[in-house]
C-alpha cells in the first residue's frame, strides 16, 4: 500500500519535473547540454547497483585522467562503504533535513538534475537507471539524450536472467532452484528492461553468461576487471606439495550452491580425501573481500563455478597466479571466433568432470605453477585498469566523439585491434 502511495505521489510529481527538464533545457543549456570536444575527456559516472565491478571501472578510468564517479543507492555487503564516491541519499546537503518520506519522494528527480550539471556518460545495468522508482523510468534514456549525454548498459546477473530466453538449461535451472520466487514474477519487467536498453543505449555491452541479451556492441568474455596492484602472489608462495607430500589447498566461494554446483565441488574433494590425498577445503562465504583476498594468497586451487563463464572470484584467483576451474557450457562460438575465448587458462570442468579435473591439478604443482602463470598474464591482458581504460576508450572514441569504431570486431581474433593497443600501452608502462 505505501509503495503504491510513493507511486501516485510520484506520478503527480512528474509534470512538474519535466517543466523543470524544459526551464534548465533553455536557461541552463550551457552547463547541462552535453557536447564532445577534441581532446577532452567526458565525464563519467556509474549507477547504481553496488557491485565491486564499477568501483574498479571507475577507478581505473580516474588513473587514466577522466572525472568518473560511482553513485549506488546502499553500501555492499562484500565491501567497505568508502568503495563508492556517491550515495543517493546523502548526494546533495539538504537530503537530510528533509523527512524521509518526502525525501524519498523528490530524491530521483533532484538526483537526476544534479547529474544532468556533473556528468556526461551514464552507465547503468539492465535493472534501470536514476529514475528506477518513478513513473517516467522507461522515459531516462531519452531525456539523458536530450541534453547530449550517452548511455552504456551492462549487465550483471539478476537484471537479465529471464528464464524463457535463456539457453543454457544448467544455469536455467541453478537460477529457477534460487530465484524462481522472484525471477518469475519479475520476467515481464526484466524483459522489458532489455528491450528498452537495447534499443535506446548508445552501447549494449555483452558478455559470457548473459545468454538472455540479443543486443552486443561490443563482446569481451567479461567485461570486469580489478586493480590488479592489489593481486599478487606472495613472494615465499611456491606451490610444491601434490596432496602425498603436503596438503593443497583448494578453495571455493560457494554462494548460489546449484548454480555454482558446489555439492558436486565438495563430493570430489571428499572422493580424493578417500583416496589418500591430503586437502584442505575453504569455502569462502560470509566475508569481506578484502578476507577473500587473504585467504586466496595461500590457496593452490579455486574452483568458482561448473555452470557458466566465469566471474569476480576467478579473475582475483587468476590475477593471484592460481589455477582456477571454471565451465563455458552451452554455445560458445561466438566468444570463440569473435572474440579472446581461446587465450582464456580457466581449466574447464562440468559436474561430471570436476573430480578428474581437480586430481590433474592436485597431482601436478608444476601445471598449476604454468597455469597461474598464464592466468596471471591473461588478467592483465583482459581484466586490469589498462584494459579498462582500453575497453571504454575505445567506446567512448565511437559514442561520444563520433570516430567510426566497429566496436563488435575490437577482440576478433584476425580482425581486432585490441592486443595492438594493449602491447603498445603495456610497453609503455601504462597502469594495470
Amino acid at each position: 500500500m505505501k509503495q503504491a502511495i510513493a507511486w501516485t505521489l510520484r506520478a503527480a510529481m512528474a509534470p512538474f519535473f519535466l517543466l523543470a527538464l524544459l526551464l534548465l533545457y533553455l536557461l541552463a543549456h550551457s552547463r547541462t547540454v552535453s557536447k564532445a570536444r577534441p581532446g577532452v575527456k567526458p565525464r563519467v559516472v556509474w549507477a547504481c547497483a553496488a557491485i565491486l565491478n564499477i568501483k574498479y571501472a571507475s577507478e581505473a578510468l580516474r588513473q587514466a585522467g577522466y572525472m568518473s564517479k560511482t553513485l549506488v543507492y546502499l553500501p555492499s555487503p562484500i565491501a567497505e562503504q568508502r568503495d563508492f564516491d556517491l550515495y543517493r541519499w546523502e548526494l546533495l546537503p539538504f537530503y537530510r533535513w528533509l523527512p524521509r518520506r518526502l525525501m524519498q519522494l523528490v530524491e530521483p528527480y533532484v538526483t537526476f538534475i544534479y547529474l544532468l550539471f556533473h556528468f556526461d556518460v551514464f552507465h547503468f545495468f539492465y535493472d534501470g537507471g536514476v529514475l528506477l522508482f518513478v513513473p517516467l523510468r522507461f522515459m531516462e534514456i531519452q531525456l539523458l539524450h536530450l541534453f547530449g549525454k550517452k548511455v552504456v548498459v551492462m549487465p550483471y546477473g539478476a537484471d537479465v536472467h529471464v528464464l524463457p530466453r535463456m539457453r543454457n538449461p544448467l544455469f536455467r535451472f541453478g537460477q529457477l532452484y534460487h530465484y524462481g520466487h522472484v525471477a518469475i514474477p519479475r520476467m515481464p519487467l526484466i524483459s522489458r528492461w532489455i528491450d528498452y536498453f537495447s534499443r535506446y543505449a548508445d552501447c549494449c555491452v555483452g558478455s559470457a553468461a548473459f545468454d538472455s541479451l540479443y543486443r552486443s556492441d561490443i563482446l569481451p568474455v567479461n567485461y570486469v576487471a580489478i586493480d590488479t596492484r592489489l593481486f599478487r602472489a606472495p613472494a615465499d608462495y611456491h606451490p610444491s606439495t601434490h596432496g602425498r607430500n603436503g596438503p593443497v589447498v583448494v578453495v571455493h566461494s560457494p554462494n548460489h550452491r546449484v548454480i555454482k554446483g558446489t555439492e558436486y565441488i565438495a563430493a570430489a574433494v571428499e572422493r580424493l580425501k578417500a583416496e589418500g590425498y591430503r586437502i584442505e577445503f575453504r569455502l569462502l562465504e560470509r566475508m569481506k573481500n578484502s578476507e577473500v583476498r587473504t585467504l586466496l594468497e595461500r590457496s593452490d586451487i579455486l574452483v568458482e563455478l561448473l555452470v557458466s563463464g566465469y566471474g569476480l572470484s576467478a579473475i582475483e584467483g587468476m590475477a593471484l597466479g592460481k589455477p582456477v576451474i571454471s565451465s563455458f557450457q552451452g554455445d560458445t562460438r561466438a566468444l570463440k571466433y569473435y572474440s579472446y575465448l581461446d587465450e582464456c587458462p580457466i581449466v574447464q570442468a562440468d559436474m561430471g568432470s570436476v573430480y578428474e579435473k581437480l586430481k590433474w591439478l592436485v597431482e601436478n604443482p608444476a601445471a598449476r605453477r604454468e597455469i597461474g602463470g598464464r592466468s596471471r598474464r591473461y588478467v592483465e591482458k583482459y581484466h586490469s585498469y589498462l584494459s579498462q581504460q582500453i575497453l571504454w576508450g575505445e567506446v567512448y572514441r565511437k559514442i561520444w566523439h563520433g570516430e567510426e569504431v566497429d566496436l563488435m570486431l575490437l577482440f576478433h581474433p584476425l580482425l581486432g585491434w585490441y592486443a595492438k593497443l594493449y602491447a603498445e600501452r603495456a610497453g609503455t608502462g601504462a597502469a594495470c
